[in-house]
């Protein structure tokens, strides 16, 4: 079924009226409960997850699971189950919009306002998995920001139990790989450290406006999250205070043993960084004590009608990121007031020096004067030497008048700006196809060409100089496909993927050659638009 193919429909006793958002598990809409004479949310999962009945056993299991949840920043679920074989859960409706929509068009906030959500979803958590209950999907996709920056976490769906082995068959790859701890890869017990490293991903993404580890394949996104050291995001945005990279590196340690072991013992490690005035030494974090593991933040006060608290606004940085100011200079030793001394002896010290001064710039003066010819003789020199070079090479009936010729400048070096695309195609900006759709560049890789044909969606993405990427959606299934270093053809792009099968780009069509050479398909592109 196509997105939002069900605006304007009844579904048991909901009227859908708009689409909100589609993610892995199914789509959300704008519903009014003719029952009950509300608007809701209402997320209906995809028809084949019905049908699975290990799924709609854990469904259910989790939708109880979260509904139990009072915490204020966990959106609340009104109801849950199934309408003519369809899932489906019923959740209060949130005017706002996710933190992947505030990232893209606002870019990378200010430390203080990604603390400001961060601790919000870390509450959030802690309720959880003090019950048990494990998220397994944070991501700024995930997070709910209202206009009063009050945050929630939403879709629990792929969510499961701690302590439950045997239910974990269906979607054990589920979730966005971008911000999976690396224990997820090797199928090891996964606890409450992985959401705190999904969440240390996104307070990195918040802080730089980038996910820690950019990849252009899942496979290259599975070693990076394994082996790559872990970046520091002062060194992308020097205004970020640099006690903020001792917190990511722990949050994003490659062993769950060496993470936070709450998401609240995270949260009020980023708090404390935004007081920390410059990097600690050493010593200082020899003996600084480790954050107990017992902590957890504490729950979010509601006022005697359970509404939550209203955080004040903060700014989201924007433009060009300030230079960081110069360290402040602390004495190594207790400052000590001079004794009182007579202000006669520096008084008669500076006057002499001022004449002293004085009488040395007299002194030069008269030595240049004496020794620089005046402006006529200098003249004088210029033109004879300008003749004589002239009457040496021209002959005189047609030698011209000697000038002298302009000073040499060096021209001042800008930075051209990238070329602009040529073409339009509808629903992108310059990553490619906007979100939920695979078609789509990482945010430092611009995209160079974008496709759009009756059946899929293609963008190449430049990922270095002179390196590219491929990335194709097929729009019936969303099925996706990325192929490493497709080679510049003119207007368009080859792309070669396994078995040798070339992907050939152009702007008015997609041809798709197996590796013997024959023509497997050729589609006509209807929008199309290259660099």
């Amino acid at each position: 079924m196509a997105a939002g193919t069900r605006v304007g429909s009844q579904f048991g006793q909901y009227h859908l009226r708009a689409l909100l958002g589609r993610g892995g598990m199914g789509e959300v809409y704008e519903a009014y409960d003719t029952t009950k004479d509300r608007t809701v949310a209402l997320e209906i999962l995809d028809v084949d997850l019905a049908k699975d009945p290990t799924y709609q056993q854990r469904f259910r299991r989790e939708s109880h699971a979260a509904a139990r949840l009072q915490e204020p920043h966990v959106i609340p679920i009104h109801d849950w189950g199934e309408i003519d074989g369809v899932l489906y859960i019923d959740m209060r409706l949130v005017v706002g919009q996710d933190l992947r929509s505030l990232l893209r068009t606002r870019g990378p906030m200010g430390p203080a306002h990604a603390v400001a959500i961060v601790d919000q979803i870390a509450a959030a958590l802690d309720a959880a998995h003090t019950d048990g209950l494990i998220h397994r999907d944070v991501k700024p996709e995930n997070i709910l920001v209202t206009a009063g920056e009050f945050a929630y976490l939403v879709d629990f769906g792929i969510a499961h139990s701690s302590s439950d082995l045997r239910l974990t068959t269906l979607g054990s790859a589920v979730g966005s790989y971008a911000y999976m701890a690396p224990e997820r890869f090797d199928n090891a017990p996964v606890d409450a450290r992985a959401d705190v490293y999904s969440l240390a991903c996104v307070l990195y993404e918040c802080l730089t406006g980038s996910i820690p580890f950019p990849s252009n394949s899942i496979s290259s996104a599975i070693r990076a999250h394994l082996t790559t050291p872990v970046p520091s995001p002062s060194s992308i945005r020097p205004d970020v205070p640099a006690a903020f990279d001792e917190v990511i590196a722990r949050g994003l340690a490659k062993d769950p043993r060496d993470r936070y072991p709450t998401a609240g013992d995270f949260a009020a490690a980023a708090r404390s960084a935004l007081t920390a005035r410059e990097r600690r030494t050493e010593p200082d974090i020899a003996t600084r004590p480790e954050p107990s593991s017992g902590m957890r933040s504490e729950p979010t006060r509601v006022d005697d009608r359970g509404r939550p608290p209203v955080y004040p606004p903060t700014a989201f940085h924007g433009g060009r990121p300030a230079q960081p100011p110069a360290a402040p200079y602390y004495p190594s030793t207790p400052y000590t007031p001079p004794a009182r001394r007579s202000v006669v002896v520096p008084v008669t010290v500076t006057v002499l020096v001022i004449a002293l001064l004085v009488l040395g710039g007299v002194v030069g003066w008269l030595v240049l004067d004496r020794n620089t010819p005046d402006a006529s003789t200098v003249a004088a020199a210029t033109s004879s030497q300008v003749r004589a070079s002239a009457t040496v090479d021209v002959p005189a009936a047609s030698a011209a008048p000697a000038t002298i010729p302009p000073a040499v400048t060096t021209p001042r070096t800008t930075t051209a700006p990238p070329p602009t695309i040529v073409g339009e195609v509808s629903g992108t900006d310059r990553q490619g196809f906007l979100a939920p759709s695979d078609a789509r560049c990482n945010y430092t890789n611009p995209a160079v060409f974008i496709g759009r044909t009756t059946k899929p969606l293609v963008v190449v993405c430049e990922t270095g100089v002179g390196r590219y990427d491929y990335q194709g959606v097929r729009i019936s299934d969303g099925a996706a496909i990325s192929v490493d270093d497709p080679i510049s053809s003119g207007t368009g792009f080859v792309a070669t993927g396994d078995g040798g099968t070339q992907y050939r780009l152009t702007p008015s069509a997609l041809t798709i050659v197996s590796g013997d050479g024959r023509i497997l398909a050729t589609e006509p592109m209807v929008e199309s638009a290259h660099r």
